[in-house]
């Protein structure tokens, strides 16, 4: 029975190659955005399935639960550097422990000297620290070197890309690399091992690995381990993992030193998470341990390939409805010769099964283009290949499924119920429209409409973003990444030197990319602002507006100790009234002086819309970061030609690296608008051509079923322009259902991603949501003009005679 259903099946799809080709590219390519919104999901649910199972079951993560502002409860994959080996030592059940920690201070200079070929690999890079336990915890397998290389304090091991980059297709095991740091540290390291590629949904990010001590020495220059607030990740391997919570006990004793000596955010308890555990984004501070990806961004693209693959799915089934007409005496002949309603529905479902495979099919080879466009878009390494074999293939059968019961099951009941007597006689006709396929007609022209609203709204957002009055002249600075005084010194005295440049300024920190929150206290109350710590010359640099007071002047003794500038939200979040101007704040538990305020400005266009308040205040040269050039805009580029070329004279062995203001501050932003409208616009080309192709079956069988009234509207005299508006009336009434539904859903769905994307978007305004409803709409117009144009062309004596 099953191989006559298939002979059946497949002569029907072999007489309508047309309607299997259509359907077969429509369905593909939803399928192929459905793959690629997996792409997503599976990062998220593969997340640290690298990791064997059995290798890890003992080892927990230290999660240190934080209290920000009195009440405000977060969660940090980190701890103090001497907490690890302090617990191991003091807390039974612990068998070892691990640190993991990342770059500061903009990372390391790493170059590589051929002395062969005189060739100077340069280039900065993150550079990750851990104990030498390190490979005996997590899979970190390796393409050439030993895991025992990593014993050596002076050792170092790379990942494949790191590898192939500065020694090519030379051996790198025991090739010597040097490395520059901030404050002048320069350390050279062996080569001790390359490591295979791991996917990047995995914990722990290696480009470049170093034992820990490095991290400790580097960090002891800047304060205390145990106030140091760039602490490292902690990992413990327990002996037995049901006593996690007795253990995660005896941390409390260690909590009191900790929060003595870092005030701002008070520890409250700490817990032992297992290693595979999944971490709730919304309730993480920033750590060197990967996340997951958030769930919003997740339920975007979900709902963008719901929409696009519903489309499709609607569009076979208005087709199937449409093909069904010419196969009625087929059904009536079957159900004659005994089949019943179950094997008619079988029948029809098969048919459509079959065609959701071939569309999958064709929806695997266009993922393999499209997936990696889409990731490249987000800079995401993660493709298809890095999925798991098992999840992928039951997510490909559940999408065939999907699709063929969304598709397949109305035609299948419906010609399951059709009367065999009736049938035979020729009597029934499949009407070319009821409530179920103007329904689903509308549907697909009212995603059509939300699709292009989106894709028209986030082309509008990029320019209003860009025209922004972020408070301050941001196209006309330019950020040079330096690593000490000495070099801001250095390059700063030849930038001068250039006519068009303005003014020089140092800075650590930076509006747009490196500001961050933290608490400070004023007449006893504690509030979190963001704290922003320069160097030399900034304010003149930044050219910021000033509404009472003057700049800090890093050069004096009392500003650089005790001064503050802050901004105009500030004194309205710390409640300051009357004359600011000498009033103190406490910032780490250090009175400073407020001497300025400026008018506020926007940092992120992504954090809030409401102004934030600042706090400036001056740091030492060791912590520079960053010189800050400014000029006319159209000079800057000039300018970054010239400062590179003096910069490479000065330091060959250092790579260069600048960034334009602009950049940082819309960078992210212009990506996620270009994007995304990418996304939109390519959806809504899709959804109208697969709602036109819906559209065309309907009105094609309406032409059909109404052909004999057709030749007599015409033999009595009938136009050809009232033709078109008699039949074209159920349509409008249709499209006009659809340009409402979609205009509604596109508003209010638009302005839920752009609230949920950016704090600063624009407002969405009534016009490119009618304009978008009303394109869509001529599309659908025109489509049913043309068809039933197209029939009411014949010859009414001929159509006439036929009947």
């Amino acid at each position: 029975m099953i191989k006559n259903y298939l002979l059946i099946a497949i002569r029907n799809l072999l007489k309508n190659k047309n309607y299997v080709i259509i359907n077969t590219l429509g369905l593909g390519i939803a399928m192929a955005c459905c793959l690629t919104a997996y792409i997503l999901v599976a990062y998220n649910i593969e997340f640290d399935d690298f990791h064997k199972d059995e290798k890890v079951k003992n080892i927990f993560r230290v999660h240190s639960h934080v209290v920000l502002n009195g009440s405000d409860f977060r969660q940090a994959v980190s701890t103090p550097s001497p907490v690890g080996p302090m617990a191991t030592e003091d807390i039974a059940g612990i068998r070892r422990f691990v640190r993991f920690a990342g770059s500061q201070g903009g990372g390391a200079s790493v170059s590589y000297i051929n002395e062969a070929t005189q060739t100077n690999n340069t280039f900065g890079e993150y550079i990750t620290y851990a104990d030498s336990a390190f490979f005996d915890f997590f899979d970190f397998p390796l393409i050439a070197g030993d895991h025992k290389a990593f014993s050596s304090l002076h050792s170092i091991f790379l990942s494949k890309r790191n590898a192939e980059k500065y020694f090519g297709d030379e051996d790198p095991i025991g090739k010597v690399l040097t490395l520059s740091f901030a404050r002048g540290v320069v350390k050279k390291v062996t080569v001790g091992g390359v490591l295979e590629k791991v996917p990047v949904n995995n914990s722990l990010y290696i480009p470049m690995l170093m034992r820990f001590e490095h991290f400790e020495e580097m960090r002891a220059l800047d304060q205390s381990p145990w106030g140091d607030w760039n602490v490292p990740a902690t990992f413990l391997e327990l002996e037995d993992p049901t006593k996690a919570n007795e253990i995660a006990s005896y941390f409390d004793k260690y909590l009191p030193q900790r929060n003595d000596a870092f005030k701002e955010q008070v520890v409250e308890k700490v817990t032992l998470e297992p290693f595979k555990s999944k971490i709730d984004p919304t309730t993480l501070t920033w750590s060197y341990v990967n996340n997951m990806i958030e769930i919003e961004p997740l339920l975007v693209f979900i709902i963008l390939a719901s929409m696009i693959m519903m489309i499709a799915c609607f569009n076979l089934t208005n087709t199937s409805i449409s093909m069904l007409a010419y196969r009625l005496k087929e059904i009536g002949v079957r159900k004659s010769l005994g089949a019943n309603k179950r094997q008619i529905t079988t029948q029809f479902l098969l048919e459509t099964i079959i065609m959701a495979l071939l569309a999958l099919f064709a929806g695997y080879l266009m993922s393999t283009i499209i997936v990696p466009e889409f990731t490249a878009m987000w800079d995401l390494p993660y493709g298809i290949k890095d999925l798991s074999s098992v999840n992928l293939t039951l997510t490909l059968l559940l999408l065939v499924i999907i699709t063929a019961v969304l598709a397949g099951i109305y035609p299948a009941i419906v010609s399951s119920k059709l009367n065999t007597t009736t049938l035979l006689k020729g009597k029934i006709q499949i009407r070319g429209s009821n409530f179920i396929t103007r329904s689903l007609v509308s549907m697909q022209f009212a995603i059509s409409v939300m699709v292009l609203i989106g894709g028209v709204v986030f082309i509008q957002n990029a320019k209003f973003q860009e025209n922004i009055d972020f408070g301050y002249q941001k196209d006309q600075l330019m950020l040079v990444d330096i690593k000490s005084e000495k070099e801001y010194e250095a390059l700063a005295a030849k930038a001068r030197l250039h006519p068009k440049v303005q003014e020089v300024g140092a800075t650590e920190h930076q509006i747009g990319y490196s500001t961050y929150p933290n608490p400070i206290s004023f007449q006893g109350e504690e509030v979190e602002v963001r704290h922003l710590e320069f160097g030399q010359n900034y304010f003149e640099s930044m050219n910021f507006s000033f509404i009472q007071g003057r700049p800090l002047d890093h050069s004096k003794t009392n500003d650089f100790n005790e001064g503050a500038v802050v901004s105009r939200q500030f004194l309205k979040t710390l409640n300051i009234q009357g004359e600011p101007i000498g009033q103190y704040v406490t910032v780490r538990e250090q009175k400073r002086k407020i001497v300025g305020v400026i008018e506020d400005f926007v940092d992120n266009v992504f954090r809030s819309k409401e102004p934030e308040p600042y706090i400036f205040y001056a740091t030492v040269g060791d912590r520079w970061r960053n010189m800050i050039v400014r000029a006319d805009a159209k000079d800057l580029t000039e300018i970054n030609d010239y400062l590179e070329q003096q910069w490479k004279q000065m330091y060959p062995t250092k790579p260069y690296s600048s960034h334009y203001q602009e950049d940082i501050l819309l960078a992210e932003s212009n990506q996620t608008n270009g994007n995304l409208k990418k996304i939109f616009l390519f959806l809504t080309v899709l959804g109208g051509l697969l709602s036109a192709s819906g559209i065309y079956s309907l009105a094609s069988l309406n032409i059909a079923r109404r052909t004999k009234e057709l030749g007599i509207r015409k033999a009595l005299g009938a136009t050809m322009p009232s033709i078109l508006v008699l039949l074209n009336k159920e349509f409008v009434n249709i499209l006009v259902i659809a340009a409402i539904l979609g205009s509604v859903g596109g508003y209010y769905g638009t302005a839920w991603i752009l609230d949920l994307i950016y704090a600063f978007h624009i407002p969405i305004k009534l016009t490119p949501v009618v304009l978008s409803a009303f394109t869509i709409f001529i599309i659908g117009l025109a489509t049913t003009s043309i068809t039933i144009y197209r029939g009411a062309r014949a010859n009414p004596v001929d159509t006439l005679r036929n009947e």
